[in-house]
């Protein structure tokens, strides 16, 4: 019986995405129209701010169940998010100041810290400044890196699909996240090559947001290192890239087309197979830590980067090319 429940939240999520894109797509196409540029991998204006189909569904339901308990007790992750969601799709329709996007996802930050389950105060109150301050920046930069990531078809919807099930069957079937997956299924369908819509900044900032909310309301270290380790190939290549740029003397706020997913595709491999190398690593990283421990998850890890240096070494634009390279 609560299978079946479980299974109409994940229909519900479904339906209400499809619902949004197949009636909603003129009205993206009017707003949120993304013209390629030099640093896109697609040629032909696609509608953006696709983000809505799964974040709207999320929010509707947190604010229901919210509704039933008076707003008493537990906080709905989705609706802590709502500062970095408004930012984020006023950006996608006129374009915000880095520095005001930057702002609003410190606060929202430190809203997700402020209802996580780890302590963030210890006895002493300089290190405690410093705890607070790194997790401010290190939340940050997740929501970043996923923007990042989000430039290929599939890619980032697909790779936090597979990361939000993991979190789901740890917390042992969680509604809101049920609800969630449901919705992002229908926008993969979408979103993959080709690609009818976008998820734009409001969809990929959300998606980083929300799975840090997620993974800090386990209380145990250990476990939120082993989750968020699983994402490994996806922020991994993100955050090898910043360094590559940073010692290579490039700017590292500047947009490009260095990331390995962008240069396999560049390359030699076509959107879909991008797209499913990611996701097939972060699954079988995942399938390694429920099903064995910390330490056989380092070595996937480990396994996982060995095959991606050989992927780029074989398939992929050079790090150096590809900032010039031009789709025909």
């Amino acid at each position: 019986m609560v299978n079946i429940i479980y299974l109409g939240y994940f229909f519900l999520g479904v339906f209400t995405s499809y619902i949004i894109l197949k009636n909603g797509i003129k009205f993206f196409e009017i707003f949120f129209l993304d013209n390629p540029n030099k640093r896109s991998l697609h040629i032909k204006p696609i509608p953006s701010a696709g983000g809505l189909s799964f974040i709207v569904p999320l929010i509707i339901y947190d604010l229901i169940f919210a509704s039933f308990n008076n707003f008493e007790g537990i906080v709905s992750l989705s609706l802590l998010c709502i500062p970095l969601i408004f930012i984020s799709l006023l950006d996608d329709l006129i374009k915000v100041s880095p520095k005001y996007r930057y702002l609003f996802q410190l606060l929202t930050s430190f809203l997700i810290l402020g209802f996580s389950n780890i302590s963030l105060f210890l006895l002493n109150p300089i290190l405690d400044i410093f705890i607070l301050i790194f997790l401010l920046i290190f939340i940050t930069a997740v929501i970043n890196f996923t923007n990042f990531m989000d430039g290929s078809d599939g890619l980032v919807a697909g790779c936090m699909f597979v990361l939000f099930l993991i979190i789901n069957y740890k917390l042992n079937s969680n509604i809101s996240l049920i609800v969630l997956l449901g919705s992002l299924a229908t926008f993969i369908y979408w979103n993959w090559n080709p690609a009818k819509i976008f998820m734009g900044d409001i969809g990929s900032t959300f998606l980083g947001v929300y799975f840090v909310a997620n993974i800090l309301q386990f209380n145990d270290l250990k476990e939120i290192v082993g989750l968020l380790l699983i994402a490994s190939p996806f922020f991994g290549d993100a955050l090898i890239t910043i360094f590559r740029r940073f010692f290579s003397r490039q700017n590292i706020f500047k947009a490009h087309r260095q990331h390995l997913y962008q240069r396999l595709y560049l390359g030699k491999l076509s959107k879909q197979e991008v797209a499913l190398i990611y996701i097939l690593q972060i699954s079988i990283i995942g399938i390694v830590y429920i099903k064995l421990n910390f330490v056989y998850e380092i070595v996937s890890i480990l396994s996982c980067l060995i095959i991606m240096y050989y992927l780029e070494k074989k398939y992929a634009l050079s790090f150096e090319e590809a900032m010039n390279n031009k789709l025909t």
